[in-house]
């Protein structure tokens, strides 16, 4: 029932937005190219993205245009929001907290609208599945551990940095799986790989201070799973769980690259990818909201984590007390990603470790042990992905906060009702029976205003009606430039540069594009003898045009200066202004 009424929302929403940096018509375009046999490999983005795309574009007989892309985007969503929805009723048992799930779930994955076809919508479903996949641990051990590994290889193969993310995550939980005299060693030194993880990916960039209040917010966070997952015990799995893990993975990854190899993947463009992704940071910085501030309250949690070794001396505080503290600490982190795009999700990381304890004497709690070290772990490493551009890469990183705090939520219902049936308190039992409904009535209490606002959008826009993009209904200042801009190119073109890339107006007017300039933020990343290159095939082309969209050129630079290199000079000497259209102007050869 909740995924029939996400999904209308899903739709408005999904088809009344385009954002002109395009990134959708990026991939949208690699996509194509892919699936006609030009794939290019080295990209930032791996192969498995573009084998598991395709292969949902060649099954289904879908070409590739913005409707279909949204279209299979919008199911992306809908799917992994209710593989989110199940993974926390799995895990609560508790159906109220699971329908709220999984509209907080769709929600932190709303961001997939800016960015129809990005690849962020198929890690997100990995992310999720594997929540899933932790929610089962003990009833398929060995299915779900071969499994959890082939989604950790298959996030690393979409994209390498959040692959290595969810691959240290699981490192640390199946640390905690091992043999006694080995678990003493290998989990805190997994903990110690957790702290430092961030500040080492981060430290070329200390200059700035968000930087380095971020790296220390989220070691900060690592730290306080650690210390609670080193005191919570092993969990109950098999113990031949890493091998199963590792032969998951491999598997995985041979089917992925040997499918790319006969594609034409060679071994030096996974270098060249690899390489894409470390200069990242040097092409294109966006800011995360974090101050000092947040590092001194997940300092606080940290200390707050370290106390519970107390407990372990003898210091016990009334059960009522914990209960209410972990139903607090789980309803601020489930809000807080209901209130996304705020930063307040970043407040909730630190009490992440709240969900690896479970309450004592509760033999009965349903959540899989596994999953209390899994899943706070991966909430905590996963938000490494909002360095360096912390735009959208913030709603993905806020996704697994959702089962972390329904853990933690359910954790101090349960505990609350066994103290208060112990003592027959009628008024806590009923407080404690009435806290879930009450969860999932505050998280609906906002849906009317989502479906009003994505209703209205959709009705006051204007149909696009560009060729494969006629769901599209945009604010009518928008669709009126792109649809004058598009009949404008072709009128007078054949084919067409943009800067920055917006290969979009390519697909949409079938006029041909240049490919290098369709890989990255190309007026900085191509250098003087690329750019060369490009000249010398497009200087003899009749019928050449160019857009300019200045708007998106200032967003891309961030106030650097652009490169005087071979093709903005070309374009700079032999073009000259026609039209403009909004935030677009079309730019012909001189006479």
């Amino acid at each position: 029932m909740t995924t029939l009424a996400l999904a209308p929302v899903g739709f408005l929403s999904m088809f009344s937005i385009f954002h002109p940096y395009d990134d959708e018509g990026y991939f949208l375009v690699a996509l194509r190219d892919y699936i006609v046999g030009h794939a290019n490999y080295s990209q930032i983005y791996g192969p498995f993205f573009y084998e598991a795309m395709g292969g949902v574009f060649r099954v289904f007989g879908l070409e590739v245009t913005t409707d279909n892309g949204r279209i299979v985007t919008l199911v992306i969503w809908l799917l992994a929001s209710l593989i989110g929805g199940v993974t926390v009723l799995t895990l609560t048992r508790n159906l109220w907290l699971g329908a709220a799930a999984e509209f907080i779930t769709f929600h932190a994955l709303s961001a997939l609208t800016s960015e129809p076809m990005h690849p962020s919508g198929l890690i997100g479903l990995l992310l999720v599945s594997l929540g899933a996949l932790a929610a089962y641990q003990s009833r398929f051990p060995r299915a779900a551990t071969a499994l959890v590994g082939a989604v950790v290889a298959a996030i690393t193969l979409v994209k390498i940095n959040v692959g290595a993310f969810a691959a240290l995550a699981v490192a640390f939980a199946f640390a905690a799986t091992l043999p006694r005299q080995w678990r003493q060693v290998l989990l805190p030194a997994m903990g110690v790989v957790l702290v430092a993880a961030p500040l080492l990916l981060m430290a070329r960039l200390f200059s700035l201070e968000w930087v380095w209040a971020l790296a220390l917010l989220i070691s900060l966070s690592a730290a306080a799973v650690s210390v609670a997952g080193y005191v919570a015990g092993p969990p109950r799995i098999a113990g031949t769980g890493v091998i199963w893990l590792i032969a998951g993975g491999a598997a995985l990854t041979v089917a992925c690259l040997g499918i790319a190899a006969v594609g034409g993947l060679r071994p030096s463009d996974l270098v060249d990818a690899v390489a894409s992704a470390q200069k990242l940071p040097q092409l294109f910085v966006l800011p995360a909201n974090v101050s000092v501030p947040d590092v001194l309250w997940a300092a606080l949690s940290l200390a707050a984590a370290g106390g519970i070794l107390l407990a372990r001396l003898g210091v016990r505080p009334s059960p009522a007390i914990p209960a209410f503290l972990r139903i607090a600490a789980g309803a601020f982190t489930l809000f807080a990603v209901l209130l996304l795009p705020s930063w307040y999700f970043v407040l909730a990381l630190p009490l992440a470790w709240v969900a690896v304890l479970p309450p004592p004497r509760d033999h009965e709690n349903p959540t899989d042990s596994m999953a209390r070290f899994l899943l706070p772990a991966l909430a905590v490493m996963e938000t490494l992905q909002v360095y360096p551009v912390a735009g959208t890469q913030q709603w993905l990183a806020a996704l697994l906060l959702v089962p972390v705090g329904a853990i933690t939520f359910n954790d101090g219902l349960r505990q609350l009702q066994g103290w208060a049936a112990a003592r027959h308190n009628q008024s806590f039992l009923k407080v404690a029976a009435s806290l879930a409904p009450g969860a999932l009535i505050v998280t609906f209490a906002v849906w009317p205003l989502f479906a009003y606002y994505a209703a209205s959008a959709y009705a006051s826009g204007q149909p696009l009606g560009l060729a494969g993009a006629g769901l599209m209904r945009l604010p009518p200042d928008q669709a009126s430039a792109l649809q004058s801009l598009t009949r404008a190119i072709d009128q007078d073109c054949t084919s067409l540069i943009t800067l920055p890339r917006m290969p979009s107006l390519n697909l949409w007017t079938g006029r041909a594009g240049i490919a290098q300039l369709n890989d990255g933020i190309w007026i900085f990343s191509l250098d003087a003898a690329q750019q060369q290159s490009i000249v010398s095939q497009v200087q003899g082309r009749p019928g050449m045009c160019v857009v300019i969209s200045q708007a998106v050129l200032n967003f891309e630079a961030e106030g650097r200066p652009v490169p005087r290199r071979p093709l903005v000079d070309y374009i700079d000497t032999n073009f000259q202004p026609e039209a403009t259209f909004g935030i677009y102007e079309l730019l012909v050869k001189r006479p």
